[in-house]
């Protein structure tokens, strides 16, 4: 306006029109410097992909969780182990492993639900067991790995005789829980006894060694063998018959006491 009022007090078209359009391109420039800032602080600008909001934080209860779900999955492994090593597993060998969580380490329902889980994925695909072995060596104290170690026991035991399978995998973990050769036979003594009545049929002592106790059955089988006596009659066939499966029996419970 103060352009086009400035051409006409000067006159003439040209001067009409070329102030105005001055005047035009001053009051553009003034206006965009001195104009207010929008209401909305992002108005104008381009949409943009929006943020993500912040993770919510992680409560004790989840990280207790974490865990208990990790150390369950370790466990479960040496179960697994134990119960198909000799073929299927069973209802009552589930069972025992149950009860282990259920009574020892006191899982809840839902706990009990992940153990399912776990057992079932790991009869498809078996686990690394050296993991979950050093993984329950480090995180469980020696008075715990020894609960570990009889509860085995009573799941090899739960579908009949201790296994020659069962044995080596019993003694594998037993090793690599960091638990030693005594620890094992302890534990074994208290499903199976001692053992001092058959060491003592093959003239034995319990701290005999391993070669010591095959070389005695060895001898003492071929010394007391039917076929030795079966020239003097059936009363000494029957009799060496007799000592014959004692000492076969004495040396197939050393057998599995020892793991041999």
């Amino acid at each position: 306006m103060l352009g086009l009022i400035l051409g006409l007090w000067i006159g003439g078209p040209w001067a009409i029109v070329l102030f105005t359009f001055i005047g035009g391109v001053v009051g553009h420039l003034y206006d965009n410097a001195h104009a207010l800032p929008p209401s909305n602080p992002l108005e104008g600008l381009e949409e943009g992909p929006l943020l993500e909001p912040p993770p919510a934080p992680v409560t004790r209860e989840q990280i207790d969780e974490q865990a208990q779900e990790h150390f369950a999955r370790h466990l479960c492994a040496l179960f697994i182990e134990v119960a198909r090593v000799d073929g299927e597993v069973s209802r009552d060998e589930v069972r025992v492993v149950k009860e282990y969580f259920q009574n020892e380490l006191k899982y809840g329902p839902e706990a009990l639900d992940i153990v399912r889980l776990l057992l079932k994925e790991f009869l498809q695909k078996p686990p690394s067991l050296d993991e979950s072995i050093a993984a329950c060596r480090d995180e469980l104290p020696t008075g715990d790995r020894l609960l570990l170690v009889d509860t085995l026991y009573q799941l090899a035991l739960v579908d009949g005789a201790l296994q020659r399978s069962e044995q080596e995998s019993l003694r594998q973990i037993v090793k690599g829980l960091g638990l030693t050769e005594e620890d094992r036979r302890s534990v074994t003594a208290r499903y199976l006894g001692t053992g001092h009545t058959d060491y003592a049929r093959l003239g034995l002592t319990p701290g005999a060694s391993d070669a010591e106790v095959k070389r005695a059955y060895r001898q003492l089988a071929a010394a007391h063998h039917p076929d030795r006596v079966s020239h003097l009659g059936s009363g000494a066939v029957e009799q060496a018959t007799r000592r014959f499966h004692e000492i076969q029996n004495a040396y197939e419970m050393i057998r599995r006491l020892r793991g041999l």
